[in-house]
């Protein structure tokens, strides 16, 4: 048996225990149920598709004909097995229609939300995230894509959510998409496993959105090599324009240090950055050395293997001077400095000690950028409500010396 034919086992056999279940749900949810069945179908390879598609007619089961029913929704030519009751949700079935489109927009970056209800009422909504165009390319992209039920955007209009939502044309919001889309060359899983069903919903507005984004692993990429004396130099500059650090609140840093632990035991995204950090880290050394190890990788990682795809390309895309220019400015303003990603960007453009500037077309890239890699600091508290705290002014100094003390 091949490895191919192993997984399309492996597809069926769980296919066919969920599908047991599906006959509970309701239109949607069958339908991103199918797929996300249909990706991994793909994932066997070649044909695979088609193969899981005979493999459930074959079983002849009324969950099998329900699974069916679902991935005609989103695939077409998948034909019903004769002689079985359809779902109870079938004719609710690609009836879905859009009740409006909105932006969302917060720290780290936008998403278009496109609401729709079928012809039962039974209402959803396709959450995109969008992330800003690689330096010196033209085209956005798409990040991760959720469905869920209208209640999912419960409490975003709250004061502590930090999103503002705006309206959008649904065929703006759909071009937009589409656009987004066909620059995207390395899909995250969820847009694989739900890109059936967005294509779909934007076949309402657009007659040929594409097709459907299969797997591709992106590939790690190199770190740009270290230069020891940009490091020295950038010391310096920090030491010159900060001088000495401000006095740390050891409650706090014990707190931050326990974040992490708890995080790293728990295997939580903020935990990567340990895990890239020089070491690694052993996490019972004191409470400051862990903390500063994992802020020291979000400027200067030893490695990017343990990052996700959106921490490798922040980290990647932020200079030495782009820090620099943040920390410098953020900590002359102190503690209740404005420290989002567009406002670390200002910061960059109006310090003295910055030569170069960040340009208006590479901006949204640079903001997002800087939201992904201080999103950590959001968790250990050296940000709050978007602003510096008496934390962040006393540890980001030092984490850029431990960042750029690494290649000495």
């Amino acid at each position: 048996m091949n490895d191919s034919a192993g997984l399309l086992d492996v597809i069926v056999a769980d296919a066919l225990e969920q599908a047991e279940d599906l006959l509970e749900l309701d239109g949607p949810r069958a339908e991103a149920w199918a797929s996300d069945l249909a990706a991994l179908a793909d994932e066997a390879g070649p044909g695979g598709l088609a193969q899981l598609v005979e493999r459930l007619r074959d079983a002849g089961t009324p969950a099998a004909s329900a699974a069916l029913w679902a991935l005609d929704a989103v695939t077409d030519g998948v034909d019903p097995i004769d002689g079985v009751l359809p779902p109870p949700w079938a004719d609710s079935l690609a009836t879905s229609r859009s009740t409006g489109s909105s932006m969302l927009t917060a720290r780290r970056g936008e998403s278009i939300v496109l609401h729709f209800i079928d012809a039962v009422d039974v209402g959803h909504v396709v959450i995109v995230d969008l992330l800003p165009a690689e330096i010196g390319a033209a085209a956005e992209t798409i990040g991760e894509v959720h469905v869920g039920p209208p209640d999912i955007l419960d409490g975003i209009d709250e004061e502590d959510a930090d999103i503002t939502v705006s309206s959008l044309p649904a065929p703006d919001a759909a071009a937009r998409i589409v656009r987004a889309l066909a620059a995207t060359e390395t899909p995250l899983g969820s847009l694989v496993a739900n890109g059936r069903l967005l294509l779909s919903r934007l076949r309402e507005w657009v007659d040929d959105p594409g097709e459907a984004p299969r797997f591709a692993a992106a590939p790690v990429p190199d770190l740009p090599p270290r230069d020891r004396d940009d490091d020295a130099y950038a010391s310096d500059i920090l030491h010159r324009a900060l001088g000495a650090p401000s006095a740390i609140d050891d409650q706090a840093v014990a707190d931050a240090a326990s974040s992490l632990r708890e995080a790293a035991a728990a295997d939580e995204p903020i935990a990567q950055w340990l895990a890239a950090s020089t070491g690694p880290v052993d996490l019972d050394e004191p409470d400051l050395d862990v903390v500063l190890a994992a802020l020291a990788a979000t400027v200067a990682p030893a490695t990017l293997e343990p990052l996700d795809a959106d921490a490798r390309t922040a980290v990647v895309d932020l200079e030495w001077a782009d820090w620099l220019g943040a920390v410098i400015g953020a900590v002359r303003g102190g503690p209740g400095t404005p420290v989002d990603g567009e406002a670390l960007v200002d910061l960059v453009n109006r310090c003295p000690e910055v030569t170069s500037t960040i340009p208006k077309h590479d901006r949204a890239r640079v903001a997002w950028a800087f939201a992904v890699c201080t999103e950590i600091h959001s968790r250990l508290g050296l940000i709050e409500d978007g602003r510096l705290t008496d934390l962040g002014a006393a540890l980001w100094p030092r984490a850029l010396g431990a960042a750029w003390a690494t290649s000495e």
